[in-house]
């Protein structure tokens, strides 16, 4: 008897505790959908422009390609210590695009710069020389250079245009002598 008076009186103050809550009201449930669906609205809108994008560079940046060129058996040089540091190369155009600037992504150990070379043209056979110590690299931030990628940009349509999947990595990094 003591048994079922026990499971009687939990049973009721637990419906009694359901009976009291309160849930959300049915204005803030219609402004919480309403929000989820323009979220979820903007993420597909987002990712169909991407794909439309990503598939117009490919077809502008097929025919882009370019090569980097050996500078005393290095594929790159640095000079310079601290903030006064800067980097040399040599790019060969070898595709049969004119290139109309360049990305250059320097892989530091303590961290990544990325140069932006605008304003020049690489046409389609020629090489692109880059002795003038412009790309100015900060040792002290970035720290010691692993890798130097090139990201070739071209004009189309008054617009410019970047092909990282044309870009080239240079691994071989030396001093400029």
């Amino acid at each position: 008897m003591f048994k079922y008076q026990c499971l009687k009186t939990n049973s009721r103050n637990m419906i009694n505790s359901f009976k009291f809550k309160k849930g959300v009201s049915p204005l803030i449930a219609t402004i919480l959908l309403i929000a989820f669906a323009v979220a979820l609205g903007s993420v597909v809108m987002n990712w169909g422009l991407n794909i439309l994008e990503l598939g117009k560079s490919e077809d502008v940046c097929r025919n882009v390609e370019i090569k980097i060129r050996d500078i005393d058996k290095n594929e790159v040089c640095f000079g310079g210590l601290g903030q006064n540091g800067y980097i040399n190369f040599i790019i060969d155009n070898i595709g049969v695009t004119d290139i109309n600037g360049l990305a250059v992504w320097i892989v530091g150990d303590k961290g990544t710069k990325l140069f932006d070379i605008d304003n020049i043209l690489i046409k389609k056979g020629y090489l692109y020389d880059k002795k003038d110590n412009g790309v100015v690299y900060d040792f002290s931030v970035f720290g010691n250079i692993k890798q130097v990628q090139f990201i070739p940009k071209i004009k189309f349509d008054q617009a410019t245009e970047i092909c990282p999947k044309n870009a080239i990595k240079a691994e071989k990094i030396g001093v400029c002598s």
